[in-house]
């Protein structure tokens, strides 16, 4: 099993080994499900927090079974196979890492409202949000570096007519997605609760469309 390989299968398989250790300290009914305003509304079996331990999992079979199609499968030159394989490597181990940290926030939350423990909902949020902001931000970094494959990147019509295409639509995302996870960070400290998830998501929506937009301006003005 190559290092790579082996990374993100620990990192993916810690979250289930954790979550089944936690079980044992947990009592039976722990809180499962939370309200708009960070309010428990549903309580529940302890071992409900076994659902996203294995969706993590899920995750985890997806990318290897692909990353393998994907190597055999496509006919384009090795280098740049290997190169998207780098990448898709480093983007799922980036986003397998940050929720296996949210699983363990599920777990420390579940332990201690179970035990009647005093915890602000609010303080959770901007927690959650620095988490996916430092998410956008490395996998922004990285969409540059990927050329054309059916997973990872702005994968339209036009951007896949060329590698120049793909690259500038690809960076102006990234950009978008760096940009929105520093802005996302900020706001999350300063406004907290709810409203800086859903800041976070609208930044990310504009910005998103603003850079497609562009993109798709640049590269056609260009090709005339």
């Amino acid at each position: 099993m190559k290092l790579k390989n082996k990374i993100l299968f620990i990192i993916s398989f810690a979250p289930a080994v954790i979550t089944v250790i936690s079980l044992f300290f947990m009592n039976d009914i722990v809180p499962v499900h939370y309200n708009i305003n960070g309010d428990v509304d549903r309580w529940g079996s302890k071992y409900e927090n076994l659902i996203f331990p294995g969706i993590i999992i899920a995750f985890y079979l997806f990318w290897i079974i692909y990353i393998k199609f994907y190597s055999i499968s496509n006919t384009d030159d090795i280098e740049k196979v290997k190169s998207n394989i780098n990448v898709l490597y480093i983007i799922a181990t980036i986003i397998t890492s940050a929720l296996g940290l949210l699983q363990c926030i599920i777990i420390i939350t579940s332990f201690m409202l179970s035990q009647n423990s005093s915890l602000n909902m609010d303080t959770l949020f901007p927690v959650v949000n620095c988490i996916f902001s430092v998410v956008l931000i490395c996998t922004g970094n990285f969409l540059p570096k990927t050329k054309y494959n059916g997973v990872v990147g702005v994968r339209t019509s036009w951007t896949r007519k060329s590698d120049k295409n793909w690259y500038v639509a690809n960076r102006n995302a990234g950009i978008a997605f760096v940009v929105t996870g520093i802005l996302s960070i900020i706001e999350s400290l300063i406004i907290g609760g709810i409203l800086s998830t859903l800041i976070m998501i609208i930044i990310l929506v504009v910005l998103l469309v603003a850079s497609h937009i562009y993109s798709y301006i640049s590269v056609t003005r260009t090709s005339r």
